[in-house]
C-alpha cells in the first residue's frame, strides 16, 4: 500500500476517532445540563407550591379552628353549615387547587360531615375529620407531628424546650 494511503488512512481514522470522542463529550455535557435544568425547574416548583401553601393555608386553619372543642363560640349546625360552605369555597381556591390529594379528600369528608349536621349533638366525625384534615395540612408543609401539651404534666415539654433552646445558643 503506498505511503500516501496509508497516511490519509490513518489521518481519517484520527479524525473519525476525535469526533467520535467529542460528539460523545458533547452529549454527556447536554445531558448534564438537561439535568441540572430539570433539577432546577423542580426546585423551583417546589418553592412556589410551598410558598402558595404558606398563603393560602392559614385560611383553613382558622375555620378548623371554629370546630374546635374550646373555640371561644360554640358550634352549632348553623356555624358547621357555614363553616361546611367556605370549605367548600377554599377547595375551589388556590389552597384547593395545591392542597395534596389526601388532604383535598380529606377535607371533602369533613365539608361533608359539616353539611350533613342538620340538629342534635356534635357528630363524633367532625372531630375526627377535622383531627385528620389537621395533620395532613400540617404534612403538607412539611411540619411533622401535632402539638403535645397536657396541662397536668407540663414538665417534659418544658424540658424539651429548654433542651431546644439550649442547643440553639
Amino acid at each position: 500500500m503506498p505511503l500516501e494511503l496509508q497516511t490519509a488512512l490513518i489521518s481519517a481514522l484520527i479524525a473519525l476517532l476525535t469526533a467520535g470522542v467529542s460528539g460523545y463529550f458533547t452529549w454527556s455535557q447536554v445531558q448534564r445540563e438537561k439535568n441540572k435544568w430539570l433539577m432546577d425547574l423542580k426546585t423551583s416548583y417546589s418553592v412556589e407550591l410551598h410558598k402558595t401553601r404558606l398563603i393560602s393555608y392559614p385560611e383553613i386553619f382558622q375555620l378548623l379552628g371554629q370546630l374546635s372543642m374550646h373555640a371561644s363560640d360554640p358550634l352549632t349546625p348553623a356555624k358547621a353549615q357555614q363553616i361546611g360552605q367556605a370549605i367548600h369555597a377554599w377547595l375551589y381556591s388556590s389552597g384547593g387547587l395545591c392542597a395534596e390529594a389526601s388532604t383535598r379528600g380529606a377535607l371533602k369528608g369533613l365539608r361533608h360531615y359539616c353539611l350533613e349536621w342538620k340538629q342534635g349533638a356534635r357528630p363524633p366525625e367532625l372531630a375526627q375529620w377535622r383531627h385528620t384534615v389537621l395533620f395532613l395540612l400540617r404534612r403538607d408543609l412539611d411540619l411533622q407531628g401535632f402539638e403535645s401539651f397536657d396541662p397536668r404534666d407540663s414538665g417534659p415539654l418544658l424540658k424539651k424546650l429548654q433542651a431546644e433552646m439550649s442547643l440553639m445558643q
